[in-house]
Order: C-alpha cells, then sequence, then structure tokens
C-alpha cells in the first residue's frame, strides 16, 4: 500500500541530500500519516487532513464560530446597542 493521504492526496515529495562537499543524492521526504478511525472504518490521513476535519466538528457543534458568525454577531450587538 503507498504511503498517500486519502482525503488530501499528499504523497512523498523527491529531495536531495546535500554532502559537504555540495554532491547531491536523491531521497524521500515522507508525509507524515497516522491511521484513525473515523465513522467505524480506519483510514490513513495525513496530519493536517485530522486538524481540518477536527476543526470542522467543531464548527459543526457549535463551540468555534466562523468569521461570518463573529462579524453576524457583532453587527447584531452594535444593532442593539443602537436602539438602546
Amino acid at each position: 500500500m503507498s504511503r498517500i493521504c486519502i482525503l488530501t492526496g499528499k504523497r512523498a515529495n523527491v529531495a536531495n541530500n546535500r554532502s559537504h562537499s555540495n554532491r547531491a543524492t536523491k531521497r524521500l521526504q515522507g508525509v507524515n500519516l497516522q491511521s484513525r478511525r473515523i465513522g467505524g472504518v480506519k483510514i490513513v490521513l495525513s496530519t493536517e487532513a485530522i486538524k481540518t476535519i477536527k476543526k470542522l466538528d467543531a464548527i459543526h457543534k457549535g463551540e468555534i464560530k466562523t468569521k461570518k458568525q463573529k462579524k453576524l454577531a457583532k453587527t447584531l450587538a452594535r444593532k442593539a446597542a443602537v436602539k438602546k
């Protein structure tokens, strides 16, 4: 099985090792993949995808407000202050 994130499509990057004499040899920079169980299914995700899923879940639950929600709350507070 190749080391690819299912959601983001991230895969290993080819780079160069550089010696003291500046000689280049090829090497792979691997992706930081973690296996997680989501919805009863075990999948392999990059840490970036895991963070994104956690953030979207928190927004859905109402634990974190989006920029639009913050702006709307500020506007409503200003309107309420003007009415008084």
